[in-house]
């Protein structure tokens, strides 16, 4: 094949000296070409012997693995493995005057619908910090941020009394938690229940569900600890 290029080259030389420069550069870049197939077509078949041989360790894992994009259920699968919980900026004693004029609102009713009271306190805190008459830029109300649809879901009327607020906020986190589980339950707290259905969670989402089991391990530490700070 090389010596049929090389025959016709030379005789377009002949009749076309002022373009031979021309022409020995494009008989070195198809011979090269000719090469470069080959050589491929060698290490090809090269590899495809030694997998049918057995010999399938040479071959590197992430060449046998096509790319592909985490679906949204593995992203939030490994949000929650990988789940940052940050307790170093915690203050006993602030946690504790926000929550203190609540606290047996609190515990009353998270007795009542069988709520881990500690995870109240914790999502009362990163909701309102304890201020019952708290107003969202959304419409969310009072120490737990209630919205106006789902008081009505649960049937409250004046979500911004603290007690109604608290009832109705540990009422509706009962229900969640029984239908999703704790973790998922704030997810679907924070962003709507349709938010973990279809697996999309906001970055608030994720800072609000870091900062309640945040807040919530520190409770419990401090109980622990005889609530030493």
């Amino acid at each position: 094949m090389i010596s049929h290029f090389k025959e016709a080259f030379t005789g377009i030389q002949e009749r076309n000296p002022h373009i031979t420069g021309m022409i020995h550069r494009l008989s070195l870049i198809m011979i090269n070409l000719f090469f470069l197939l080959t050589g491929f077509w060698a290490i090809d078949a090269k590899t495809a012997v030694s997998v049918r041989s057995g010999e399938a360790s040479e071959v590197p894992r992430e060449a046998s693995l096509p790319f592909r994009q985490m679906t949204k259920d593995e992203k939030a699968r490994r949000f929650f493995e990988d789940l940052k919980i940050d307790t170093s900026n915690l203050s006993l004693s602030e946690i504790r005057s926000s929550l203190e004029p609540w606290e047996s609102y609190i515990v009353r009713y998270s007795l009542q619908f069988g709520v881990d009271s500690d995870l109240v306190s914790a999502i009362v805190y990163a909701e309102s910090k304890g201020d019952p008459f708290r107003i969202s830029r959304d419409g969310a109300l009072g120490l737990m941020q209630i919205m106006p649809s789902t008081a009505d879901f649960l049937g409250f009327d004046d979500v911004l009394d603290p007690e109604e607020n608290i009832k109705a906020g540990v009422k509706y986190i009962a229900w969640l938690v029984k239908r999703y589980g704790e973790t998922h339950a704030l997810w679907a707290w924070n962003a709507g229940p349709e938010r973990v259905q279809n697996k999309q969670m906001p970055r608030e989402t994720r800072k609000f569900i870091v900062e309640v089991l945040s807040v919530k391990r520190f409770l419990k530490n401090s109980k622990r600890q005889g609530g030493v700070s």
